[in-house]
C-alpha cells in the first residue's frame, strides 16, 4: 500500500515540475544586476528532464507496488516529457514499459489493448528511427503475441518476422522466426486438417503446431 501512495506522490511531483516547465515558457527569465540572465530554453529543459525523472520514478514505484494502470499512465508522461526533449530513446523504452503494464490489465479493461497496440507501434517508429533495434525487435515480439491472443494470426506472424529482422543474430531471432513458422503453417493448414475424420500423423503434427495457440 505504501508503495503506492509514494508512486502518486511522485507522479504528483512530476506533474508539479511539468506545470512548472509550462510556466516557463510563458515568464521571461532574467539575473540579477551584473549577471547574464539564464536562458529560457535551458530552464524549461530543466525542469522538463526533472518531470521526465519524477514520472519514471512514480511509473517503478507503481510497478512495484502492482498498481498497473498507474504505472502505464506515468510511463506514458515520461515518455511524453522524453519526446519534448528530443530524446526519442528513452520515449521508446518508457512506451514500451507502459505497453507492458497494460498487459496486466487487458481483462479488466478492453480499452487497454489499444492503448498497448498504440505504446507498442509508437515504441517501434522511435527505436527503428534512433537505430535502436532491440528495443524494436521487443516491441514487435510483444505485438505478435498481442495479435496472437487476439487471434489475428496473420498481424501475428508479420510481427514475429520483423522482430526476427530487428534481432538480427540474436538468439531471440530463431524464437521468433520458430513462432512465425508455427502460425504460418497453422495459418496453411488449419481448414485442410480440421476437415479431416481420420487422426493420422499429418492431423497430430497439426495439433502441435497449434498448442497454445488456438
Amino acid at each position: 500500500m505504501w508503495m503506492m501512495e509514494i508512486g502518486s506522490l511522485l507522479r504528483r511531483l512530476a506533474i508539479m515540475m511539468w506545470n512548472v516547465g509550462s510556466l516557463l515558457r510563458r515568464l521571461a527569465t532574467g539575473g540579477g544586476r551584473g549577471h547574464e540572465p539564464i536562458p529560457r530554453w535551458e530552464e524549461e529543459r530543466e525542469a522538463m528532464r526533472a518531470a521526465a525523472k519524477g514520472f519514471k520514478k512514480a511509473a517503478f514505484s507503481h510497478v512495484h507496488a502492482k498498481n498497473w494502470r498507474e504505472a502505464a499512465l506515468a510511463f506514458d508522461e515520461q515518455a511524453a516529457c522524453d519526446l519534448k526533449l528530443g530524446d526519442e530513446l528513452s520515449a521508446a523504452s518508457a512506451l514500451l514499459h507502459s505497453a507492458k503494464c497494460y498487459v496486466w490489465i487487458h481483462d479488466e479493461d478492453q480499452g487497454a489493448i489499444s492503448a498497448t497496440k498504440f505504446a507498442l507501434d509508437k515504441a517501434v517508429a522511435l527505436s527503428v528511427k534512433t537505430n535502436d533495434l532491440e528495443i524494436a525487435a521487443m516491441s514487435c515480439e510483444e505485438l505478435a503475441e498481442l495479435y496472437v491472443e487476439q487471434r489475428e494470426l496473420q498481424t501475428a506472424l508479420d510481427f514475429y518476422e520483423k522482430a526476427a529482422d530487428y534481432y538480427g543474430s540474436d538468439r531471440h531471432s530463431w524464437k521468433c522466426r520458430f513462432e512465425a513458422n508455427r502460425l504460418r503453417y497453422l495459418l496453411d493448414n488449419q481448414e485442410t486438417y480440421r476437415r479431416s475424420s481420420e487422426p493420422n500423423c499429418r492431423s497430430q503434427l497439426y495439433e502441435v503446431f497449434a498448442t497454445g495457440i488456438m
